[in-house]
Formats: structure tokens, C-alpha cells, sequence
């Protein structure tokens, strides 16, 4: 199959390649959620799911004829597979997002319900616990012992904000509002953009960063050895590293609760941001949130008013250069 017909959108990264399906509602559907600004990565999700069931699983379906025992029987192979409750549930929170899109539409009169709604319901939604490893010392230590300036760079960044990996990855060199005491970050779940508060501490990180660097000519801060940015897997390798010559893990460890990832910074500084009591609209702000339910869309974060509130609460690393 060629890539015209393949993909519905194409891209340079696979993540935002948007598959096309062999039924034209499927198609409508994800333009249709194109167009209204929801991030590539969730259409990709989006479209590999529906690819996987309609393509693969029940090729012969048509999308007003599936039932709630076929969604039962996909539920099953998908225990097969062993995966995660977090990871089945995502897979059929994709397919009801479909449904609930054409039901609401008239000139879909064919689909009359939503049967990846039903058995979504019966399937609780795994909330682990935060890892024993998450602690702001830790998160410290770890950033001190990343060996290479662009990963150190990184971490801290990470550390700071809260931020993701694949955001941090993505930070151009225009983007750093350094003068101001800002950095923005353009692609953020949900297809957002924010302009998140830093500190001093962070400014000099940064700038000394850039004195060792040589650009390639990409644009990103962070490039990879052979141009282009960064990839989130070898950051990940980065911080595990680190991490294990810190102390802070074993090495080879698999377990939730005693690894630190590239996003346990994340919770780390959530967890630093609400012990210092930091307001929750702004930590919200900062954080990137997504979902409708976790943040308040009526609610307007004055920048100069986050910063202030971020330098009370944000601790320095204390790391050597």
C-alpha cells in the first residue's frame, strides 16, 4: 500500500501519522477532529485503534453494526495479549470516542448507540501509586549525575517544570524567553502551547549550555548526534543511567515504585509544587493539563502572576557545573 493511501495525514515523526481506514465515517471522524485542533499523537492513537479493530480483528464489521459482544470478544484477545488495564482502556476509550462523535451527528443515523461506552464502564481505571524513588533530593542527585550537558540540560528542565519528555525534546532555540524568565512550550498534550515560569538557577543551566554546544542547524535546542532533535529514548537512557549512579535505583530495575523514569520528574514536581502550596490553577497551567475535568477553562493564568507564585515555591537543585 502506498504511503498516499495509507496514511489519511503523514509526518515526518510516525507518532503523528494519521492511518486511514477502509470505512469513510472512520475517515469523517478523525478529520473532523483534525480540523477542530486535537494533537496528531491522540489522532494517531485514534487511528491505529480503529485500523487494529475494523482492519484486523473484524474486517467484515461494518461501524453501525458492531454490538456490545463483539467489543466484549476484542476485550478478550486483548487479555490475551496481557496488557495493562490502563493500556485496554485506552484502547476502547479511542473506539467510544468514535461513537460518541457520530451520535452526534444526524446524518449518521445508522449508528444508534455506543457499545465501547458499555464496557468501558466495567473496566476500573488503575491509579498507581506514586514510586517510593519520587522525591525531590532524589530528583536532585539524579540531574547532578547526567554526565552529558544536552541531557543535564534536560533533566533539569524537566525537573523545574514538570514538563514532559517529548515536550522537553521539542524546545526550539526560539522558544527560550530567557530576558523574561520564561519558556514556551509549543506541542503539549492535547495540542496546546504554554509559556511556563523558571528560575535563575535554571536560566544559568541554560545558558550554560549553550556556550558547549555547536547547532546543526535544526532549530531544536536539544539535537541529536546526527541532527534533528533529540529522541525520547535516549533520554530515557540517560536518566536510568544516572539514576543507577546516583543510588537511587538498581540497575536492571523493572518495578514501578523503584525506577525513575524521564516522567517521575514530573511527579516529582507536582508533589514539590503542592507541598508548597502552590495555587491549583496555575500548577495546573504549568503542568500542561489536558483533560477537561483537570483543568478549568474559564479560569485565566496572568503569566507575571504564575512566575511570582512558581519562585516561591520552586527549590534550587544545587547542581555543579
Amino acid at each position: 500500500m502506498s504511503d498516499t493511501t495509507e496514511f489519511l495525514f503523514t509526518a515526518d515523526s510516525w507518532e503523528e501519522k494519521v492511518y486511514r481506514n477502509q470505512h469513510t465515517i472512520i475517515n469523517d471522524w478523525l478529520r473532523s477532529k483534525e480540523t477542530t485542533g486535537k494533537s496528531r499523537r491522540t489522532l494517531n492513537e485514534y487511528s491505529r485503534t480503529a485500523k487494529k479493530f475494523f482492519h484486523e480483528e473484524f474486517p467484515e464489521l461494518e461501524p453501525e453494526d458492531v454490538e456490545v459482544r463483539d467489543i466484549e470478544q476484542y476485550l478478550t484477545r486483548l487479555n490475551q495479549r496481557e496488557l495493562s488495564q490502563n493500556t485496554k482502556r485506552r484502547y476502547l476509550e479511542s473506539l467510544s470516542a468514535f461513537y460518541s462523535w457520530a451520535l452526534q451527528r444526524p446524518r449518521y443515523e445508522e449508528v444508534t448507540g455506543n457499545p465501547a461506552a458499555v464496557i468501558l464502564e466495567e473496566i476500573p481505571k488503575n491509579v498507581p501509586e506514586r514510586p517510593d524513588c519520587a522525591t525531590w533530593s532524589n530528583a536532585c542527585k539524579i540531574v547532578d549525575a547526567v554526565e552529558d550537558p544536552r541531557n543535564f540540560t534536560l533533566a533539569a528542565i524537566m525537573a523545574k517544570t514538570g514538563c514532559r519528555a517529548r515536550e522537553a525534546c521539542e524546545i526550539r532555540e526560539d522558544d527560550l524567553l530567557l530576558d523574561e524568565g520564561f519558556i514556551r512550550l509549543q506541542k503539549r498534550k492535547g495540542g496546546k502551547q504554554t509559556v511556563v515560569p523558571i528560575d535563575s538557577e535554571l536560566i544559568r543551566l541554560i545558558e550554560f549550555y549553550q556556550t558547549l554546544r555547536t547547532p546543526r542547524g535544526s532549530g531544536y535546542l536539544f539535537e541529536s548526534t546526527k541532527g534533528g532533535r533529540l529522541k525520547r529514548k535516549q533520554l530515557r537512557r540517560s536518566i536510568r543511567t544516572a539514576a543507577v549512579k546516583a543510588g537511587v535505583m538498581e540497575q536492571g530495575e523493572t518495578r514501578f515504585h523503584k525506577k525513575f523514569t524521564p516522567h517521575t520528574f514530573r511527579t516529582v514536581f507536582t508533589t514539590l509544587m503542592r507541598n508548597q502550596d502552590m495555587s491549583d490553577h496555575i500548577l495546573k497551567y504549568i503542568r500542561g493539563d489536558s483533560k477537561t475535568e483537570t483543568m478549568d477553562i474559564y479560569t485565566r493564568v496572568d503569566r507575571s502572576q504564575a512566575r511570582k507564585e512558581y519562585l516561591n515555591c520552586i527549590k534550587k537543585l544545587n547542581v555543579q557545573l
